[in-house]
């Protein structure tokens, strides 16, 4: 398609992640929106002076239609109109910017749309499993478009921004994604007509492209017409009739198409419909040359597929209510998902569409997406024949050698074999002392099979420096071994507000440094009593899709905590003063996974912690805190300064200080089980 030759991720300055998209609408010139370019240079996003030059030349903008690969000089603004939010419609006014940019794709053509037409968008990353499909429902004046889902599961989300609106039947760009509703699956796009004045005003007027569009997809539509029209009239009516029968069976259709116009409608207007087409073609034997003239015209027709639609039903249906994160770790366990950004692939539909869409250059060899399910099922052990069973008639049907398959087959059993679910950690229990900062403690440290491998204990109550050097030592012992360990603080006397992410732990290249700016750290408390409900609520994150629940009260934590079972994971916006008691009913519910700030922050507790309020935060809490904590550096001021996460993992629980202080009596008994946050 042309959008994808005209396609530019805007990347974070800093860390190359994609923030969103911007579209070639001029030879060098790329149009996004405003808050993208403010959000990939680390700046608010309601930012409403223009960015300086020397700022905006350290953007990294690539080109996913032309490899990947990255704009040939620096950008410069050349045309900026500030972003004005509107809270009360979840939505945005103005928001556009104008890059001058070498080296960039070829441009598309803008153009208006229809009311309750069907148009297609993707994440800024322009990865082929994120498309999702929008439908105008209405304008909003003449600046907006207003778009519901259509009949994909995916949704508009974060990320979006700046992606151009894609009319497939006109060929043309017709708005860009801005914004999102939260609560509902409703997004908004900046319409045609606006952007066009804004590049009126910018000084570029971009010349209409429709007298170039010969390879478009509306003539592509066109010959698909034309090849079924063809092949209707070269079949006797009983061939056609049993085609159309079988179309509407495959596709659900309410009506059996029995002209070449309907049955090239539902083909069309289906995801899957063009490998469905190709499919009963080749299964029916129809002849030649009608049946090659077809399939020629069905190429490149709407993304690559590779799943008829109840082959994607019994694989949703395999892999359960808990499939996207199964199917997901086993994709990146397999290098199916190399270099893939998690928010490009968001939910099972997505991952399935992008492991589709990754063909391999060689015939004959085992799809990606068939890997990823061997992987998943060698995690089952024995418990996965339902997905082997399955990959091999996917396999069998793309004509995929039996070598092959078993080869994959065996080398997923092999990595299964080996894999651990612990990650090493180092266990901190500390006792406060009769002095403030003066501790009785002991650390315990645990490789990747759960088994300790060493601890260091105190004689007598010892300064915090003692400790800290005493930790250091620990944590240098296990990372000769790993690139990385965990460190969870056991805090016995209930004391949560204690930053000891911050406390300076000494290096021998680098001189003294906070704790959490190179590790994850957590909190942990003493054994809940509710032990039941603790591990039940643990087990509700591993299906991921629930997002944490934010409690500002304790009148709101009495009345949804005891009936919203479905919640593992708290996030605490209030003051301190109200803190305390709302951590203690956390507990008392069983919540294993809680986040706050520490100290006051002037009632913008909310605005700071929302970036972690996710759905995914099962596996992206440790890493997303731990990087905010970075970004707070030295300055004790920043938010990131003062984040506190007590992450209670079922799988250890610590038992309680057997001795007292002061009588050297320091052991205890440990818990059952292991593995860590």
């Amino acid at each position: 398609m042309p959008v994808a030759s005209a396609w530019v991720t805007v990347r974070s300055a800093r860390t190359e992640r994609p923030v969103g998209a911007g579209i070639v609408v001029a030879d060098g010139h790329v149009l996004t929106c405003a808050h993208v370019v403010s959000a990939a240079l680390g700046l608010p996003k309601e930012q409403r002076q223009v960015p300086d030059d020397a700022a905006v030349a350290k953007l990294r903008l690539s080109l996913p239609g032309h490899g990947g690969r990255y704009a040939d000089g620096p950008a410069r603004i050349v045309g900026w109109e500030a972003p004005r939010a509107d809270p009360r419609h979840d939505r945005w006014d103005g928001d556009l910017a104008l890059l001058a940019v070498a080296g960039v794709g070829t441009p598309v053509e803008l153009g208006e749309t229809e009311l309750y037409r069907t148009l297609q968008t993707w994440h800024g990353e322009g990865g082929p499993g994120t498309q999702v499909d929008v439908v105008v429902k209405s304008r909003i004046g003449a600046r907006w478009l207003m778009l519901d889902a259509a009949h994909a599961a995916i949704t508009v989300r974060e990320g979006f921004s700046g992606a151009p609106l894609w009319d497939r039947e006109a060929c043309r760009v017709v708005g860009l994604v801005v914004s999102a509703e939260s609560r509902r699956p409703r997004a908004y796009g900046i319409a045609a007509g606006r952007m066009r004045a804004f590049l009126d005003a910018s000084g570029l007027r971009p010349q209409p492209l429709s007298a170039n569009l010969g390879g478009s997809e509306r003539e592509r539509r066109g010959r698909l017409l034309d090849a079924l029209d063809a092949l209707w009239h070269g079949l006797p009516p009983e061939r056609t009739h049993r085609l159309g029968r079988r179309l509407a069976e495959e596709l659900a259709l309410w009506v059996q198409p029995a002209a070449p116009e309907a049955v090239a409608e539902s083909v069309l207007a289906h995801p899957r419909g063009p490998l469905v087409l190709g499919h009963l073609l080749d299964l029916m034997g129809v002849p030649e040359p009608g049946r090659k003239d077809v399939l020629a015209a069905l190429t490149g027709l709407g993304p690559q597929r590779i799943l008829l639609p109840v082959e994607y039903e019994k694989l949703c249906a395999e892999l359960g209510p808990h499939g996207y994160r199964e199917l997901l770790t086993a994709a990146g366990r397999s290098g199916c998902l190399v270099g893939v950004p998690a928010a490009t692939v968001c939910d099972l539909s997505a991952l399935v569409e992008y492991l589709e869409a990754r063909r391999s250059r060689h015939a004959h060899t085992v799809p990606h997406l068939v890997r990823a399910v061997e992987e998943a099922a060698a995690g089952r052990g024995s418990a996965g024949g339902g997905l082997r069973a399955w990959s091999s008639a996917v396999a069998t049907r793309h004509k995929v050698p039996r070598k092959a398959l078993k080869e994959c087959r065996d080398s997923a059993l092999d990595r299964a074999a080996g894999q651990s679910e612990h990650r090493p950690v180092v266990r901190v229990r500390l006792v406060r002392a009769v002095r403030p900062d003066v501790y009785e403690y002991e650390i315990r440290a645990y490789d990747g099979t759960d088994c300790q491998t060493g601890s260091w204990y105190s004689d007598e109550p010892v300064p915090r420096d003692e400790l800290c050097s005493q930790l250091a030592l620990a944590v240098e012992e296990v990372e000769q071994a790993v690139a990385s360990v965990d460190v969870e603080f056991i805090i016995e006397d209930g004391d949560f507000e204690r930053p000891v992410d911050r406390w300076p732990v000494p290096s021998a290249e680098a001189g003294p440094r906070a704790l959490g700016l190179d590790r994850p750290v957590v909190l942990r408390g003493r054994p809940m009593k509710r032990t039941a409900l603790w591990q039940e609520r643990w087990h509700q994150r591993a299906g991921g899709g629930h997002a944490p629940l934010v409690l500002y009260d304790r009148e709101q934590a009495e009345r949804e905590l005891p009936v919203r079972l479905d919640v593992a994971c708290v996030i605490l916006c209030c003051s301190r003063e109200r803190r305390a008691p709302l951590l203690g009913i956390c507990r008392q519910q069983g919540i294993p996974v809680v986040l706050w700030c520490r100290g006051e922050h002037g009632g913008h507790e909310e605005r700071i912690l929302e970036p972690f309020v996710r759905e995914d935060w099962p596996y992206r809490l440790l890493g997303n805190v731990r990087e905010f904590r970075v970004a707070a550096g030295t300055d004790e001021a920043h938010p990131g300064a003062n984040l506190a996460l007590l992450w209670e993992d079922p799988r250890w629980s610590p038992a309680r200080w057997q001795g007292t202080l002061g009588t050297g009596n320091r052991r205890w008994g440990l818990g059952q089980g292991g593995g860590a946050a």
